[in-house]
């Protein structure tokens, strides 16, 4: 039926029967087609269409997005992972809920992701693992419990066999999660984030009563985990405008309160598949899922997902309702209940008489007290290293420790036992128990600092760092061991690229910093930036393909060098920009090539030779046979044969190229001197043989005799003629 109609669209036919499969196991009708030509003109009406823009489909998002009718979705396929692609052809349209890539693809991912499209039921991460996976879940209201929740995922990825650095990216990416859902979702009755003037320092010292979800799970070959707020206040457009920020902005990272730019981006960058589910209101979970056999976390898969049915009382702890604009930090969020039922008015007497004896017995209690012989009282003197911290007591706030590294404390009682925390920014929570005694009381409590982290990337990535000498891996890369508030001097370096040396003052601790190097290219090469109208075309450099460059693309050439290129595309004219030389480490020399439509002309011969087409750069001395793209118009095909032992043969025609595919043979015959003589062509030297084209109407030659003679032959076509 047409509301769930599926249409796929793949130039290749064994991987668009792949397509195929995977879409029907989602439940839909397939209509299968390998070009946009099949598809006719006009709207197009389906539930999904699955387009894989690849080859001659490249650029036809541009062409079937405007084409789309109703409520129609969009999955699309790229050849390989490129995040600034997907940000790009999402932005295009609100109709693209997903992004995949045709490098290991997966039939199973791309079944899940169009049931969420058809169906709309998105949350939950047991969508997203194989069946009978434990999924192991986690409640988190604080700072304290995001850190402790991180701690606990990574000893479990670490039980699981999981390798060091698939586990720092799992934890960053958790820590990301956890600081957007705890941070930046929550809002007041009027929309406006409740965070967004408060200090990070302050924040995490504030506590979510409408706590967020964590789950996670592994199934040995892919570890999964997903973060649900209870807000639902993420919107699509603010994921992209963040991203593509990041990717094309030179103040890539938001460092405002409450900015979550380089969370997003750092998720996307070491995840194979990003997930965001929203239904509006209700609850956002963001969902990540890490390849644990792939050599390089790159994205896949990507897509922004919005509920379609009713998950009100399913998604939450209980119905959400906005917190009220007064309300300085969040509170637990719990829909008014019904009035409770009248109570009888005896059962109000026996409670009014309870109330009576239970102030009576608090009076005998409190007594001693009010006539001054309660516990006796005295004071603690706490001291943290580092000073600073904030001190909890019995679980309230008790003050701050100051620059001295002190703390008094009164009004504690003798005896007593007291639970005490203290946390400070970036030190793990310490807890401790004070009992204070008569007289003197000094504690002093030693918070561990957290391991400040380091992000480094390259422009272009794929660098290796070096530390003070050491190698430490290959950009994009994050560092968790450095000390904290070290000064290093980093070496990135890279094939084609100067060495870099840069030095960072590694942040304090539980802190974090982000380096991204640009790369000078090497004095010996250049670097041109290649572009197209349209985008998609081929590189030839030197006549040589440049396998899988297509435009736009950036080539590292020989300096000092000529180089020529030239662009080619389906359909299209080949555009050749002229011959150059690049100076030494030359770098942002760009070249544009234009290409327009054209008419294939086909050439063949029965003896071989070569073509030359008009003055069109691309259609010189082709070898026969010859095939050549040409723009409409009147142009001179020249061929010209040159057989062993024989005066060559040339041809002239006039050709008039219109809208369609033309082609044109060539047919040449001879004339054969017997044995013993020769044949005098044009008073040229003797030869055996002599060409000429068919379907003349006589050649003249001569014969190699004193005195000369004269061979007329009268020529049909095909003919081999022998001179007599």
């Amino acid at each position: 039926m047409l509301a769930r109609r599926i249409i796929a669209v793949s130039p290749d036919k064994a991987f668009s029967k792949q397509i195929s499969v995977a879409l029907k196991a989602s439940g839909g009708a397939v209509d299968t087609h390998t070009s946009l030509d099949t598809l006719g003109k006009g709207e197009l009406q389906a539930a999904l269409l699955v387009v894989h823009l690849d080859g001659p489909l490249a650029g036809a998002a541009s062409e079937l997005l405007p084409r789309l009718s109703g409520d129609t979705r969009v999955i699309a396929i790229l050849p390989r992972s490129n995040l600034a692609a997907v940000v790009d052809i999402m932005q295009a349209s609100d109709r693209v809920s997903g992004m995949m890539v045709a490098e290991d693809f997966d039939t199973r991912m791309l079944s899940s992701m169009a049931t969420r499209v058809l169906a709309g039921d998105i949350f939950g991460l047991e969508k997203m693992i194989l069946w009978g996976t434990q999924i192991h879940s986690f409640l988190v209201g604080d700072y304290q419990e995001k850190s402790l929740c991180i701690s606990q995922i990574s000893e479990f990825a670490e039980l699981m066999g999981v390798r060091r650095k698939y586990r720092e990216a799992i934890e960053q990416c958790v820590d990301e999660m956890l600081m957007n859902a705890l941070y930046d979702a929550p809002v007041d009755d009027q929309g406006k984030q409740i965070f967004t003037e408060i200090p990070i320092k302050t924040r995490i010292s504030l506590r979510v009563e409408q706590k967020v979800v964590v789950q996670y799970a592994c199934d040995g070959t892919q570890f999964a985990v997903a973060v649900r707020d209870a807000f639902g206040t993420l919107e699509r457009s603010t994921v992209l405008r963040y991203l593509h920020k990041c990717l094309h902005n030179e103040q890539q990272i938001d460092r405002k309160a409450g900015g979550a730019g380089l969370g997003l981006y750092l998720m996307t960058n070491s995840s194979t598949t990003v997930y965001f589910n929203v239904l509006p209101g209700v609850a956002t979970e963001a969902l990540c899922i890490f390849d644990l056999e792939t050599p390089k976390l790159q994205l896949e898969t990507f897509g922004f997902f919005t509920e379609k049915i009713d998950a009100a009382g399913r998604l939450a702890t209980g119905p959400s309702r906005r917190l009220p604009s007064s309300v300085g930090h969040p509170v637990e969020r719990r829909a008014s209940r019904a009035p409770a039922p009248a109570t009888p008015k005896g059962l109000v007497a026996v409670l009014i008489a309870a109330i009576v004896a239970t102030l009576a017995l608090v009076v005998a209690v409190a007594w001693p007290r009010l006539m001054g012989s309660g516990p006796k009282k005295t004071s603690v003197s706490i001291h943290t290293q580092p000073p600073g911290a904030t001190i909890e007591i019995d679980g309230k706030n008790a003050g701050t420790v100051g620059p001295d590294g002190t703390l008094v404390v009164r009004d504690l009682e003798v005896g007593r036992a007291y639970p005490v925390v203290a946390r400070a920014d970036g030190y793990e929570p310490k807890r401790d128990v004070v009992q204070p005694r008569d007289g003197a009381n000094d504690v002093t409590i030693v918070l561990a600092a957290q391991a400040p982290t380091v992000n480094l990337d390259s422009s272009p990535s794929g660098a290796n760092v070096e530390i003070d000498g050491t190698s430490v891996g290959t950009t994009p890369l994050t560092l968790k061991t450095l000390e904290p508030g070290k000064t290093i001097t980093i070496t990135f370096k890279k094939a084609g690229f100067k060495d870099v040396v840069a030095t960072l003052e590694v942040p304090g601790p539980g802190k974090d910093t982000r380096l991204i190097q640009p790369l000078p290219i090497s004095s010996d090469l250049a670097r041109i930036k290649l572009t197209s109208e349209p985008p998609g075309a081929q590189v030839v450099q030197n006549g040589t393909v440049l396998a899988g460059v297509t435009t736009p693309a950036e080539v590292l050439v020989e300096a000092g060098k000529p180089v020529k290129f030239t662009l080619t595309l389906q359909g299209k004219v080949p555009a050749t920009i002229d011959t150059f030389t690049p100076g030494r480490g030359a770098d942002g020399v760009v070249k544009h090539g234009k290409l327009i439509d054209g008419t294939l002309v086909n050439v063949t011969s029965n003896l071989e030779g070569k073509a030359t087409l008009g003055q069109l750069a691309h259609c010189q001395s082709l070898e026969l046979p010859a095939a050549c793209m040409a723009p409409p118009g009147t142009y001179f095909l020249d061929v010209t044969v040159v057989p062993q032992n024989a005066a060559g043969g040339r041809v002239t025609r006039k050709l008039v190229v219109a809208n369609k595919a033309k082609s044109e043979a060539v047919e040449f015959g001879y004339v054969e001197a017997p044995a013993g003589r020769t044949l005098q062509v044009g008073g040229g030297p003797g030869v055996k043989r002599a060409v000429f084209e068919v379907g003349n109407r006589k050649v003249t030659v001569t014969g190699g005799e004193d005195p000369p003679k004269t061979v007329t032959v009268n020529v049909k076509a095909g003919a081999t003629v022998v001179a007599n």
